[in-house]
């Protein structure tokens, strides 16, 4: 049987063509630019998780594929590479007939090219990219010396997002090509629009919609979205992990429309830019020049994406808090969008240490890049001591953008890691925040049981929230979220602090309409408002008055619920009937 007729033919697939041509120039770029980096290891991985046969018939020529691209670019170089180099390439082809093609065409190369035998090392697998992929990532050295080139090319959505987590979170240098199939996407969206207005579904697609949000992730929503949104979505995964993307998107062959995104992460802008020109450079070549510009034209046109949230390095990450019913704690974030204006204790601190200049930068998070690095090295000196940890006394680790709607996702992304990475080691983890809780803690595998999820929440009057806490999610979406991790039968709490006086609110006195809402918790914090702080902030003498009287009569209402519910509750010293024996709420 001729070779022809054993591969695949892409004469009539223009887009594969394209695809081909800037895998090749990006590989090369990779080659070069790690090959002049005298700091990295001799140690290098290549990952192909949609091998195919290895090459394509096109015209009646044979043109390579990308595991023959791979290879012939490393044998084009040989020369001028490092002679002690060891390239380990990952070939995943799950369909067998395809796979022994593969090996076939690759075996033929290296016997033909046998200079490269000692540089390369390839290992097939002959399975679901998903199910191998640990297999994968335990062959690879996690470090940040040794660089990683990924190349993901799907005929659908068969990869998981949970697969492409995982790689993404290697610790390697890591630049990805990635096939976004927006045609698939479209296509199982829809079926998941019939699902969500209540119309039946065939089992087929029943499995679609499984499809789709093992592809999305289950905490993205496609409804109501458009293309691009759903795309910024998915890009998430690789924008929290500090790579930035470029897209490419390429048309159908017989119409104007979108079939799929070409992305390509990477963590340095450098490289990100090299292959914007790549793009740009494709884009003129298969579109021609234009009225407004040839290259540069197409560039300006290429969406671009990468994180908002800026970033610090932290010294330390774990250490002892001084809040009395807290233990030990971790802020992996210095500001808060939120904006509370109660005052904020943590921000009134960070203006006092110099690390926001006032209120507008305190309102501009930054996140601990270098968080899980130190929690690495730290929870194995401090794990024998550490009863649970506390998320966050000096921010907020499901912080809400009022502008978007939506949680943070650089900060839900990381907060999820982190309590993760605590619980793996047995470590328990409390949370308090005034945004909302994704849905990913409701998965009950990933996360200890013996966690607690908790939100502030000091009122219900609108017209209260919006001079106070005017940039954090509603009281309505705080008190549903919490809902429903308790209805998953997770373990809930509020904290009723600080709680207002009719002076601040008119409604403060009805504090029975708060706790017949949150009558589903298993504990209650309640503390008062500290109005000498709130006057020193506002330089208004006139505002403070002694309100013991009315405190206690709050902590007794409060103490009189959590009784007849049997729900456990502390009132916080400095409050009126704060007990001491409460004060262990969380750590018995």
């Amino acid at each position: 049987m001729k070779n022809s007729e054993t591969l695949w033919d892409i004469s009539n697939r223009p887009s594969t063509k394209t695809k081909l041509e800037i895998l090749r120039k990006c590989f090369n770029v990779w080659v070069t630019v790690w090959n002049k980096q005298n700091w990295v290891s001799n140690e290098w991985y290549v990952i192909d998780l949609f091998a195919g046969r290895g090459k394509y018939i096109d015209n009646e020529n044979e043109v390579n594929g990308s595991p023959l691209i791979f290879l012939k670019k490393i044998t084009d170089k040989k020369d001028t590479l490092r002679p002690n180099l060891r390239i380990k390439l990952f070939f995943v082809e799950a369909n067998r007939n395809n796979l022994k093609f593969l090996k076939d065409n690759v075996e033929k190369f290296i016997n033909e090219n046998s200079q490269i035998k000692n540089t390369v090392k390839i290992t097939y697998f002959d399975t679901d990219c998903n199910s191998v992929i640990g297999k994968i990532v335990n062959q690879i050295n996690n470090n940040n010396k040794c660089p990683l080139f990924l190349f993901i090319d799907p005929t659908g959505l068969q990869i998981k997002k949970d697969t492409m987590q995982e790689i993404v979170k290697l610790k390697n240098p890591k630049d990805i090509i990635f096939n976004y199939i927006l045609e698939g996407v479209r296509r199982t969206s829809g079926i998941a629009i019939k699902a969500h207005r209540g119309k039946s579904l065939a089992i087929k697609e029943i499995k679609t919609i499984k499809t789709l949000t093992e592809f999305i992730g289950e905490d993205v929503s496609v409804i109501a979205k458009s293309d691009i949104d759903t795309l910024k979505d998915y890009c998430f995964i690789f924008t929290s992990n500090n790579l930035k993307v470029v897209a490419y998107d390429m048309k159908y062959p017989d119409r104007n429309d979108i079939l799929y995104y070409l992305l390509f992460a990477s963590a340095k802008l450098s490289i990100t830019n090299i292959v914007k020109d790549i793009y740009a450079w494709q884009k003129e070549r298969s579109l021609g020049s234009t009225l407004f510009g040839g290259k540069k034209f197409y560039e300006k046109k290429l969406l671009t994406l990468s994180s908002d949230i800026l970033t610090i390095k932290r010294k330390t990450l774990l250490y002892k808090t001084k809040v009395e019913y807290g233990s030990w704690t971790i802020n992996h974030i210095v500001g808060c969008k939120h904006g509370c204006k109660f005052p904020c204790y943590a921000m009134m601190m960070a203006k006092k240490f110099g690390w926001v200049k006032d209120y507008e930068d305190w309102r501009m998070p930054r996140i601990a890049e270098n968080a899980l690095e130190l929690l690495e090295k730290e929870i194995p000196k401090y794990k024998d001591e550490i009863d649970f940890v506390h998320l966050c006394f000096m921010s907020d680790p499901f912080m809400y953008d009022c502008d978007k709607k939506d949680l943070i996702p650089e900060i839900k992304e990381k907060t999820l890691k982190i309590i993760r990475r605590l619980n793996k080691e047995g470590i328990r983890v409390t949370t308090l925040t005034k945004g909302v809780y994704p849905n990913e803690i409701l998965a009950k595998k990933k996360f200890l049981e013996s966690n607690e999820y908790g939100i502030t929440l000091v009122s219900l009057n609108n017209d209260f929230k919006n001079k106070f806490e005017p940039f954090s999610a509603s009281y309505e979406e705080r008190i549903a979220g919490l809902k429903k991790l308790s209805d998953n039968g997770l373990r809930t709490w509020v904290s009723l602090e600080p709680y207002p006086t009719p002076e601040l609110d008119t409604t403060a006195g009805a504090i029975e309409k708060i706790l017949e809402k949150i009558s589903f918790v298993n504990k209650i914090i309640f503390g008062k408002l500290n109005y000498r702080r709130l006057t020193e902030y506002n330089n208004d003498s006139q505002i403070w008055k002694n309100n013991d009287d009315f405190y206690k009569a709050m902590a007794q209402e409060i103490i009189n619920f959590c009784e007849k519910n049997n729900i456990r509750y502390h009132i916080k010293l400095g409050t009126p009937l704060s007990k001491n024996r409460t004060v262990n709420i969380f750590k018995e």
